[in-house]
């Protein structure tokens, strides 16, 4: 178990004082192992006694213990975070490579021979990234319109007809909203492009043309629920950057 587990466990047991301790290192978890036990009491307002006793009753052999697993929690902790940057940075290399190396012809031939383009994002993230391409490729001269939100999904699907192009933005691919119109899409014979997560996807399964993006969801101890959605936005621009390379080969 862990400082938190331990301490919740053996709550009952614990007088005001000890109380006051575990106020302490909750709020304090990542640094109050670096003290020496008369200056962890003394932020406490106890004795050295009294923390000593603290740490046995919630199971440990005493203060040295309870120091050495407060240590290795915090350093595990900071090694998580290092990690995470890892993988969040990986996932954009990975994302970047990807789109760099990928063959986008028979995607870009949709777009420069469509008479619109409708963007749908399905959600908050989603709708945002949908304003974004709507805002890079307005160069391109194209009519674009940028929709978004469950509700819009069966409006696009009434919108769209004969020579559009419609592009849905969804992170899981497998929401009902999204899979009803690209099922409507596909027996309109209006071409689509999907973007969801890196997975297999029943949205990108019912799309003529498929990109993916690497999210990553921040881990609890970010205090937010929050999945990264830059991948998004380097797609785009990496996107547009490739179709302008395109159009001046026509």
């Amino acid at each position: 178990m862990n400082i938190q587990e331990l301490m919740n466990k053996y709550y009952n047991n614990l007088n005001d004082n000890d109380k006051l301790i575990c106020k302490y290192i909750i709020n304090n978890k990542d640094t109050c192992y670096k003290l020496s036990i008369e200056n962890f009491a003394a932020k406490c307002n106890v004795s050295s006694t009294t923390l000593f006793r603290f740490a046995q009753k919630i199971s440990l052999t005493g203060f040295s213990e309870l120091k050495v697993k407060l240590r290795l929690e915090a350093e595990s902790k900071s090694n998580n975070k290092i990690n995470l940057l890892e993988a969040v940075t990986d996932s954009y290399h990975k994302m970047i490579d990807h789109i760099k190396n990928k063959d986008c012809t028979s995607l870009f031939e949709k777009m420069y021979n469509a008479k619109r383009i409708i963007v749908y994002g399905s959600g908050y993230s989603q709708a945002r990234v949908a304003s974004e391409f709507k805002r890079i490729f307005l160069p391109t001269k194209k009519i674009i319109f940028n929709m978004h939100g469950n509700d819009m999904a069966e409006a696009i699907g009434a919108l769209a007809s004969e020579g559009d192009f419609v592009i849905i933005i969804s992170l899981s691919g497998e929401s009902k909203g999204v899979i009803e119109l690209a099922e409507i899409l596909r027996l309109n014979c209006i071409p689509t492009l999907s973007i969801t997560r890196m997975m297999n996807n029943t949205l990108a399964s019912l799309c003529e043309e498929n990109l993916y993006i690497n999210s990553i969801l921040l881990p609890e101890q970010y205090t937010i629920n929050y999945e990264i959605s830059t991948p998004y936005f380097i797609l785009i621009e990496l996107l547009y950057l490739k179709y302008q390379k395109y159009i001046q080969t026509k």
